[in-house]
């Protein structure tokens, strides 16, 4: 919403605003109380109209009487003929209204009905803004008295970005001559809004028409319209006086802006690219819309047209144009093909794909500034090759974005080899620096590649990389969870709650001690519960101590609000967007459903029971690799206690790929554990066969290290097993152990039924 709106919610009070916590801030604290018996539910009779359901609403909300109020409300949001512009206008004739419905959404029991029924007058807004008979209606009013001029105007202000290819139309419509001079006096009045789709209009054909596109530019002031201005000025095909008006509006710019704005056009555009990347405030779309603008120009219709894309992509698909317009003007501009495909990995990540596949068929949400068919984010980073894809992976790492650094660390992963991967070169670092990445998937896939690499010269923290491959062994889709409350009877509730469904929990009253135990006991920490009555540290002490460390950075925090402290809660959550505030006294489900819920708001990734068992196998099946090549970089040995713990999964194929890389283990717990699995006669007969191979290998690589009883026990097996494919494979195993001459004498004495 913008407008009248956008003021109230930034810093508008009106005097109800501060009387009114007589009557909605002093019922606030006592939220859950009933209304008082004298209350009686208003008439809501079917003759009533949206104007009157309104006022109704407001006077019983102004007067402490909200049942009367949120019925009023619910009426009107039900009302037949509700249209968002009547009420706009019905709650324009209200100078508080707007006050009133902000009060009510933040300190109120109906808080939910006011914030549906402001949604309806934005919507109103938003429909008026754009509604082009309307901005026709002003455009024709310009040429009006100057009374009417000035009305006109001050609308299509109001209309913003939409008035601009009306009033494009205009001027290149010679019907319409008598009234160019004052769409020319009106064009920079638009302001910011008109900015995007004005540096679109300088493709227009026409250099009059694009001079004064020029001069509204420079005279609104805005930096973003200087690489454009530069790109017309640097252009061969344009004429000097256009060049000249190029010029003087970007020295305009600058004067109004208090410096200046050095560089050739491409650097400018790559520049912007970043803002846009960055979503610096100064760029972004409106993040109370769900819906945002991008402007084309079509040189068939020669006019403008906005094509709508998700705000929460908006910036992406900027970026990515202002990087195509530097390439088109640079094409060796190396930082702007780096940040493209970091924008098209952030884009496909927001729109809900899976950075990580390059499967054409996936559908995310629809991208309408892309064709329908238009290839992966994956396809372009692998094709760009690895350098691009470290300068990728770079960005993920400094702005910690989990989908960034996922989608490059896969491209790095199909693409490249050892000297790419790992090096002294400093576009060489990122993957290395990955494996200390907040983000636990991160750090297993950045291990993966690191490992497949199988260098032949240590790196930085290449000591990690068994240890995360360790302890992907034995990944679950259950989390990791830090609770810390000083009251121990909640404590243990909470304890209690989210450990419901596996999740591996940890509670302790003092948030070192529980920050500490995290560190040894929570290796794949997912989250923490943060009470609001701590002390020393207080909350906000230790929500600002764990950004500072760079593993809790960006740790979804749950707070857990207790009586009283609604108004600190609520402040830890709007300055840190991490952090989610609940009810100290939510049951299971809610608790859940808060941590999940900022969980995804800080972009981590989700590793579920399928995934954890795919990481697992690949862990395992790295780690054979590894033993398999005799480098020596990573020292295999480190990761036996994970290898033997998989010989318990259920799942066949990690136990029998864990078997395989024990055997090449030289001690004798790897060769012991292998047997224990071969020589259980509860293990089903596919997994005895092949750890029975297993065996045999560790017995021919290390010679025997079995215990004595577990030789016995072979023994027994390949004398009297009834089922001939297990004693042929027990009896390879025994071979290789180099059996005494008496136990060969059993054997073939146990064939003639001795």
């Amino acid at each position: 919403m913008v407008g009248r709106f956008l003021a109230i919610r930034t810093g508008r009070c009106s005097v109800w605003c501060l009387a009114g916590i007589l009557a909605v801030g002093a019922v606030a604290p006592v939220a859950g109380q009933a209304s008082t018996p004298q209350e009686k539910k208003p008439a809501a009779a079917p003759e009533q109209s949206v104007e009157e359901l309104f006022a109704d609403f407001i006077h019983y909300a102004k007067i402490g009487r909200f049942t009367a109020a949120d019925s009023a409300a619910k009426t009107l949001l039900s009302h037949p003929a509700l249209k968002p512009e009547e009420l706009l206008d019905v709650s324009a004739r209200d100078r508080d209204s707007m006050d009133t419905l902000l009060t009510l959404i933040a300190h109120s029991t109906i808080g939910e009905s006011a914030k549906r029924v402001l949604e309806v007058i934005e919507k109103g807004e938003y429909l008026r803004r754009k509604d082009p008979r309307r901005i026709r209606v002003n455009i024709q009013n310009l040429g009006g008295h100057p009374q009417a001029m000035a009305i006109a105007i001050s609308r299509l202000k109001d209309s913003g970005e939409y008035a601009v290819p009306h009033l494009m139309d205009a001027l290149l419509d010679a019907k319409q001559q008598d009234i160019w001079p004052r769409i020319i006096t009106a064009l920079p009045q638009l302001g910011k809004a008109a900015v995007n789709p004005l540096v679109m209009a300088l493709h227009v054909d026409n250099e009059d028409v694009r001079q004064n596109v020029i001069q509204a530019l420079g005279a609104i002031g805005y930096p973003q319209a200087v690489p454009y201005l530069r790109k017309v000025a640097g252009l061969s095909n344009v004429p000097p006086e256009t060049k000249d008006a190029a010029a003087a509006a970007i020295k305009r710019i600058e004067t109004t802006i208090g410096r200046d704005v050095p560089g050739e056009s491409a650097e400018l555009f790559y520049r912007l690219a970043e803002q846009y990347f960055n979503e610096d405030d100064s760029v972004r779309a409106d993040p109370r819309l769900d819906q945002a603008n991008t402007w084309y120009w079509d040189a068939k219709t020669r006019g403008l047209n906005p094509i709508v894309v998700p705000t929460k992509i908006y910036g992406q698909v900027m970026a990515m144009r202002c990087c195509e317009e530097a390439l088109t003007l640079r094409r060796d501009h190396q930082g702007a093909i780096g940040l493209w495909l970091a924008s098209n990995v952030r884009r496909e990540s927001k729109l809900g794909m899976n950075v990580e596949s390059g499967d054409p068929n996936e559908q995310g949400e629809a991208d309408a500034t892309r064709p329908d068919v238009f290839p992966r984010a994956l396809y372009a980073t692998q094709a760009a090759g690895p350098r691009y894809a470290h300068l990728v992976l770079d960005r993920a790492l400094r702005a910690q974005d989990t989908a960034l650094a996922l989608g490059a660390v896969e491209a790095l992963r199909a693409t490249a080899g050892e000297s790419s991967l790992i090096g002294n070169e400093d576009y060489k670092q990122p993957l290395a620096q990955c494996l200390r990445f907040p983000d636990k998937l991160v750090r297993i896939r950045a291990a993966l590649a690191l490992a497949a690499a199988l260098p032949k010269t240590h790196f930085a923290d290449s000591e990690f990389v068994v240890p995360l491959l360790a302890g992907t062994i034995a990944l679950s889709g259950n989390e990791q969870l830090l609770v810390v409350d000083p009251n121990q009877e909640n404590l243990n509730r909470v304890v209690s709650g989210v450990r419901q469904g596996g999740n591996e929990v940890v509670g302790e009253t003092s948030f070192f001690r529980g920050v500490e135990r995290a560190r040894t006991e929570l290796p794949s920490l997912a989250g923490i519960f943060l009470a609001t009555d701590l002390t020393d540290p207080g909350p906000a002490e230790a929500l600002s101590w764990l950004r500072k460390e760079f593993l809790f950075a960006k740790t979804p925090v749950v707070v857990l609000t207790k009586r009283t402290h609604g108004a600190l809660a609520d402040d830890l959550a709007k300055n840190d967007p991490f952090v989610q505030a609940v009810n100290a006294q939510a049951e299971a489900a809610e608790l859940t459903e808060a941590f999940q819920s900022v969980r995804t708001r800080a972009g981590h990734a989700r590793i579920d029971d399928q995934l954890a068992k795919s990481l697992a196998l690949e862990a395992v099946r790295t780690l054979g690799r590894i033993a398999n090549s005799g480098r020596t970089v990573y020292d295999v040995t480190a990761a036996a206690p994970a290898l033997i713990g998989a010989l318990a999964s259920p799942d066949e194929k990690l136990l029998t790929s864990a078997a395989e890389v024990l055997a090449m283990a030289p001690t004798p717990q790897a060769q012991r554990a292998i047997a224990y699995v071969a020589l259980n006669e509860k293990t089903t007969k596919p997994i005895r066969m092949a750890t029975f191979a297993s065996l045999a290998e560790s017995a021919r690589t290390h010679g025997p290290m079995l215990e004595d009883a577990q030789v016995t026990t072979l023994l027994a097996i390949v004398r009297n097993e009834k089922d001939l494919e297990l004693r042929t494979a027990a009896s390879q195993a025994l071979g290789a152990l180099n059996v005494k001459t008496e136990e060969a004498s059993e054997i073939i004495r146990s064939l003639r039924g001795e």
